[in-house]
């Protein structure tokens, strides 16, 4: 199962050395994110992977991973846009996938 545009949706700051002085003095981790963008979700559940009692579990990882990546090579634009996710928000044309 793979979401579209999550990372688009749901971003965190770039600027990571005032958050990693802010840790170091008081060992509360904080990093906020930014986001909650209204963009266009959508959800795609792949082929099941057959069970095999024969495999072992690394085998099985490496299946499931092969199956997540196809997954995103296939739905998402690498590398994402926000503008783009959100124009798609309000794209009016039905997709058929």
């Amino acid at each position: 199962m793979y979401t579209q545009n999550v990372r688009e949706g749901y971003r965190m700051f770039k600027e990571r050395r005032f958050f990693r002085q802010l840790y170091e003095s008081t060992r509360l981790p904080f990093t906020p994110p930014y986001g909650g963008l209204p963009v266009k979700f959508r959800t795609y559940i792949g082929d099941p992977i057959p069970y095999d009692p024969n495999i072992t579990a690394e085998e099985l990882v490496e299946k499931t991973k092969t199956a997540i990546q196809t997954l995103i090579s296939k739905h998402q634009t690498i590398p994402g846009s926000i503008w783009k996710a959100l124009l798609e928000r309000f794209d009016k044309r039905c997709k058929s996938d």
